[in-house]
């Protein structure tokens, strides 16, 4: 079983979802419209639900040896990655975090001292985001340390949630910050455990230069721009050429180059827990407004999107001859026997 072939059957489920559901399963977040009724009398005589408002709701686990090392991680970061992973989702959507519920099931032995290390961790990186824990649930089992945090968010005042869809034939392909090499420890710093979620940049982008999609980069560029492309609106496919060239690498991606003996282009395509954000833009729109750095993170065009020929895949590299490359298999996916 692949982790993309049953997201795609959940997907092909959405039209089933009742009308309140504004925003169904597909991108960063998922939205249920609440009514607003402020008052009864008022409502009754002028016939109508007083309208409504969105609240955008994003879910992520966090599993002892899949997306950290508990043993060999302190616990106040590992309660911080698991509030940041979910917050990167409402940077994609451009979203503001207003709350966060976290549930937990521990080890039996995991002991009060260490799981007061790991809450205490939760509860400040929520309070440093502006998303207080709320609330949640602790049960005990037989098995390694699992997390699961789910985060309410809302929209910013005249910024609609950016999507996955939307993305269109000559709209370029850009990244922010550098990408690869997640796990590598340089100078005191592991980019999977100390990444700043990017929602102030992402709010600011969108209000200067909306984006036509945007999604953030947990699962590496290989896997995630494929999904971008997927989920682009209309009848013509698309394919997004990557220019190898122009992909920012980060150190921590050349220093595990070094370690592998693979190029440090594909750390930065493949390796996944970047956690940046990757958006498509129109290029007229980016020419006039879009900087080449926001809060101080650089920017990085990195290729552009264009129709697919025959049976072209989703995400091709070109080298610096110019020759494209199909890029199959590269980024992290969840998989069973």
């Amino acid at each position: 079983m692949k982790e993309s072939a049953l997201l795609s059957w959940i997907y092909g489920h959405n039209r089933e979802l009742p009308p309140q559901v504004s925003l169904p399963p597909g991108d960063d977040m998922g939205a249920v419209r609440f009514p607003v009724v402020a008052d009864a009398a008022a409502s009754s005589a002028s016939g109508g639900g007083g309208g409504g408002v969105d609240v955008l709701v994003a879910v992520d686990q966090l599993a002892d040896g899949v997306h950290v090392d508990v043993a060999g991680t302190p616990l106040s970061q590992v309660g911080r990655k698991a509030i940041t992973r979910n917050l990167s989702d409402v940077a994609a959507m451009a979203a503001v975090p207003v709350a966060a519920v976290a549930a937990g099931c521990l080890p039996r032995d995991f002991g009060q001292e260490r799981a007061e290390q790991l809450f205490d961790g939760l509860r400040r990186a929520a309070a440093a985001f502006d998303c207080p824990l709320v609330g949640g649930d602790i049960s005990m089992w037989d098995h390694p340390l699992l997390l699961s945090v789910t985060v309410l968010a809302r929209a910013e005042a005249g910024i609609a949630p950016v999507r996955r869809s939307g993305a269109a034939a000559d709209d370029l392909i850009c990244v922010t910050g550098r990408l690869g090499g997640s796990l590598i420890e340089l100078h005191g710093y592991t980019h999977h455990l100390d990444f700043e979620p990017r929602l102030h940049l992402a709010r600011r982008l969108a209000a200067m230069c909306r984006p036509t999609a945007m999604i953030d980069l947990s699962d590496g560029l290989g896997a995630d721009l494929p999904r971008v492309v997927a989920a682009a609106a209309g009848d013509v496919r698309l394919t997004a050429e990557v220019e190898l060239a122009a992909l920012p690498v980060s150190e921590a991606a050349t220093v595990a180059a070094d370690r592998s003996g693979r190029p440090a282009w594909e750390h930065a395509v493949a390796d996944g827990e970047d956690y940046e954000l990757l958006f498509t833009i129109d290029p007229t729109l980016a020419e006039r407004h879009l900087p080449s750095h926001i809060e101080g993170v650089p920017i990085t065009r990195i290729g552009r999107l264009r129709r697919a020929g025959g049976d072209e895949p989703a995400m091709v590299l070109v080298d610096e001859a110019g020759q494209a490359h199909p890029a199959l298999d590269l980024g992290w996916e969840h998989q069973g026997p």
